[in-house]
């Protein structure tokens, strides 16, 4: 007979693999973002705590702290301003309120500081007071130009691929080569927007590149006939026929695999990769 420990540990493991797992994404919540830039900044415990129950006051300490928490959520840039695909997870509208977003993009037009702190103070102002209410759910932080980076090179080591296929990589010769869908696949299970056990996950596509596409009804609809063309296939032909049909045109990424392989390729890449055209990154 199984102790009792033994199934505790089984019922434990079968939970874990049901659920996606953390792999390289990040799920952060607004007050946990708040207080890590209190850390970063060397702000006590109970200063922060006052903060939020007075609902974020106009001081300087607190300009600070919510551009570094909007830039740790991934939902700004001193550039270009609010990336409002992340910030919007963060708000819940009032079942009632039609004109939420108006309100907000009236709002968010209205600001004139060129000060970073107070820019990005009340871009978070314009939500809170008009976008609805903030939430404390755990959101999907999405990656950085350079994180991508990353995402692809780490994918390609596992992938581990022959020194020729890094080669047509490097040279763009990417999407049509056959080992292209399992690294596809490891990308996006690695990277959060796909799970074997969920499928694609829209929400993180869009919150990763803000294409109002992906969560258009025709785009799952496309996936759905996808599925349902394909449900005795593979699951990698399911998915890379999902992928080629429904998403390759809107989700950019060539680009980060051809510079991961220019970079596993090392110092003769310029000689091999007669056709790199890589801009980003170094």
């Amino acid at each position: 007979m199984k102790s009792i420990a033994t199934v505790l540990v089984l019922a434990a493991y079968s939970s874990l693999v049901l659920a996606d797992l953390p792999h390289y994404t990040t799920y952060k919540s607004f007050q946990i973002a708040f207080y890590e830039c209190a850390e970063y900044y060397r702000v006590p415990n109970c200063t922060v705590r006052r903060y939020i129950e007075q609902s974020y006051p106009p001081e300087e300490e607190v300009k600070k702290l919510i551009r570094c928490t909007l830039i740790n959520l991934g939902a700004w840039d001193d550039d270009n301003g609010v990336r409002q695909q992340v910030m919007r997870n963060y708000f819940v509208p009032r079942p009632d309120d039609t004109c939420y977003e108006r309100r907000t993009r009236e709002c968010l037009e209205s600001i004139v500081y060129d000060d970073v702190y107070t820019r990005a103070y009340e871009t978070f102002k314009c939500y809170l007071r008009n976008y609805g209410t903030l939430i404390s759910d755990d959101e999907f932080v999405p990656n950085e130009h350079l994180e991508l980076d990353q995402l692809a090179l780490t994918s390609l080591i596992i992938s581990n691929l022959p020194f020729d296929i890094l080669i047509q990589y490097c040279r763009g010769n990417i999407q049509d080569e056959k080992h292209f869908p399992d690294l596809l696949y490891v990308i996006m299970v690695r990277g959060g927007y796909y799970s074997p056990q969920n499928g694609w996950n829209l929400g993180n596509l869009y919150t990763q590149l803000g294409n109002d596409i992906l969560l258009d009804p025709s785009t799952k609809k496309c996936i759905a006939d996808v599925a349902k063309e394909k449900c005795n296939a593979d699951e990698i032909t399911k998915f890379f026929g999902t992928w080629k049909r429904c998403l390759s045109a809107y989700v950019p990424l060539l680009d980060h695999i051809q510079h991961a392989a220019k970079k596993l390729i090392g110092v003769s890449a310029k000689c091999l990769c007669s056709t790199f055209s890589y801009n980003g990154g170094n």
